[in-house]
């Protein structure tokens, strides 16, 4: 196990047993559909939930759980894990990730470093890590940004990649989305993924849509769940 592997699983969990006293402070619970644009039966359908419990005004812990469903390849992940989270101040927070993602008879951990930073209208995160799978590893970062307007419309820009062995994948995806309620989010999402695998390379247009229902903080969790099978559009 690596340096930084040791880090991330050690601040993830630093704060699990340092504080008696706490509360849930926040979490969501999602469900997504993405297809590419030629072919919808190369499609995606994702369920997720978060939940956030704070052990005081600096530190925190999340834990995620998510399914993902393929269309044309019927291949299922799950994925699972926790974030540690330390509060620097109202706007920003800092965070270490591990996640476990199990692909139908493969499996993998993806562990990193995360950062977020929300002040007025403007939000932004992005993360970076790790994945190391059965044979397979890759590098995986990505980097958002939302601005919200006063007609609680929210349009989201951003970039993820994934770098591994002898396969990279782009994502840009631009999102639009409305708080229908004090509890509920919709959204729909357009974007392109460019991969580039045996010396082959492509893009394709894919096409999202979605909700969210949060409760306790006004976001829910602290930061976005973390996976290498959210990032693909479909299979």
């Amino acid at each position: 196990m690596n340096t930084l592997k040791c880090a991330v699983i050690g601040a993830t969990f630093l704060f699990s047993n340092a504080a008696l006293a706490g509360e849930i402070s926040g979490g969501s619970i999602g469900l997504s559909y993405s297809s590419f644009t030629e072919d919808s039966d190369f499609s995606r359908i994702g369920v997720e939930g978060s939940i956030e419990y704070a052990f005081n005004r600096d530190f925190s812990i999340q834990g995620d759980l998510a399914f993902q469903n393929f269309g044309e390849s019927d291949l299922d992940s799950t994925t699972f894990g926790a974030h540690g989270i330390y509060h620097v101040n109202d706007d920003t927070s800092l965070g270490a990730f591990f996640m476990r993602e199990d692909v139908d008879d493969g499996d993998g951990n993806f562990y990193g470093i995360e950062g977020g930073y929300e002040t007025g209208q403007v939000e932004l995160e992005g993360y970076a890590g790790n994945f190391d799978g059965d044979g397979d590893n890759a590098t995986i970062l990505g980097i958002s940004g939302r601005y919200e307007f006063s007609n609680a419309l929210g349009l989201t820009g951003s970039f993820d990649q994934i770098d591994g062995d002898g396969v990279e994948l782009s994502r840009y995806g631009v999102k639009l989305d409305r708080d229908v309620s004090p509890t509920l989010n919709l959204f729909v999402e357009v974007g392109s993924a460019d991969v580039e695998a045996g010396g082959l390379s492509g893009s394709e247009t894919f096409v999202g849509l979605g909700g969210k229902i949060v409760f306790g903080a006004e976001r829910g969790a602290t930061f976005e769940q973390r996976g290498l099978t959210r990032l693909i559009p479909g299979l």
